[in-house]
């Protein structure tokens, strides 16, 4: 149709109403600059953790410690740690700039991240949030690391007194051999079982150093959550935020420009 702007005219038409496009482009530009600069600075603190080493999948699973850190309760505690006004809507904007994430290739690392207007605020709140579910999680990883290391003392004491009881029946047997107070069959019935009872005796001495050696290796691959990089004061805003407001206003501001360009000249060819 005469009325529909041709394939081949575009290029022609975008030359046509560079002024205009530009003007329009440079004006989106300057908006979502003074957008950018108004609205005020946003600082990222960080740090990543690594969870707790013991049995208990609440405080040991990224996934789930993520689930903790991010849920209302804990956060409302780490919030009213950090600031003194805590009305409901200073704590939901508080909240939508807390992240948890699982690092990429670890199932045991665990970055939170807190963008906040206050560097000093986010740093808090990140060190606030690692001491939380170190706190929380202390009891279980204490009770776990005390079963262990009961079991530990009850596993050395048995040993004590399987060493104690080996000892005796060796010096039972020397004493066999010495001894001919009795007939030879006797003495060979006792010697017999003597020799059945140590044999026992350093089966389960045997046993019962590999259950020692086994609770020392659980009692030390068990481990409280730790923090593996500390957060640090943020010297700078996030920059990345005020270059995205303006290209995001520059690719409107060229789009809007090409609509209102080839919309005059279509205006104008219907004008005619």
């Amino acid at each position: 149709m005469d009325d529909e702007i041709d394939l081949l005219d575009i290029f022609p038409v975008l030359w046509k109403r560079r002024l205009q496009i530009i003007s329009v482009f440079i004006v989106a530009v300057l908006a979502a600059g003074t957008i950018s600069l108004t609205t005020p600075s946003v600082y990222r603190a960080s740090s990543i953790i690594a969870v707790g080493s013991f049995d208990d999948p609440i405080y040991t699973s990224t996934a789930s410690v993520k689930g903790i850190m991010l849920s209302d309760e804990f956060l409302q505690e780490v919030f009213e740690q950090i600031r003194t006004n805590t009305t409901g809507s200073n704590f939901a904007a508080f909240k939508n700039g807390v992240k948890a994430e699982p690092v990429k290739d670890s199932d045991k690392l665990i970055e939170i991240s807190v963008e906040t207007p206050k560097k000093q605020e986010g740093l808090k709140a990140v060190e606030k949030m690692a001491w939380l579910y170190a706190k929380i999680s202390e009891e279980s990883y204490n009770k776990e690391k005390k079963i262990l290391t009961d079991q530990l003392a009850a596993a050395q004491e048995r040993l004590y007194i399987i060493d104690m009881e080996i000892n005796q029946t060796r010096e039972a047997l020397q004493h066999m051999q010495d001894y001919s107070g009795t007939s030879a069959i006797q003495a060979e019935m006792r010697f017999s079982r003597a020799l059945d009872l140590m044999s026992s005796l350093e089966t389960q001495r045997s046993a019962m150093i590999d259950r020692n050696l086994d609770l020392q290796k659980q009692l030390f691959l068990i481990t409280p959550p730790r923090v593996v990089q500390p957060a640090r004061e943020p010297s700078s805003p996030m920059g990345s935020r005020t270059i995205m407001i303006i290209a995001i206003g520059g690719m409107l501001g060229l789009i809007i420009g090409i609509f209102v360009a080839f919309l005059r000249e279509g205006i104008e060819k219907q004008a005619k």
